[in-house]
């Protein structure tokens, strides 16, 4: 159950984000941006955490394709 509410959840964000941007996905994030934004989610600021989530959908797409 928990399983199909994440699948549902994460098609939804990356339906969305196709239909926002006019392109697949954001690009990747840099090492450099991402040990910033990584640094700054430790520190409990949710824009970071989502930055890290967002420039991370293909990844997460990649996954979900093989499973």
């Amino acid at each position: 159950m928990l399983c199909a509410s994440v699948w549902l959840m994460l098609s939804s964000m990356l339906y969305s984000l196709r239909l926002s941007s006019g392109s697949s996905f954001p690009k990747p994030l840099t090492l450099e941006e991402e040990r910033y934004y990584l640094e700054k989610s430790a520190a409990g600021d949710l824009d970071a955490r989502n930055v890290l989530i967002e420039r991370n959908l293909r990844l997460v797409a990649h996954i979900m394709n093989k499973g």
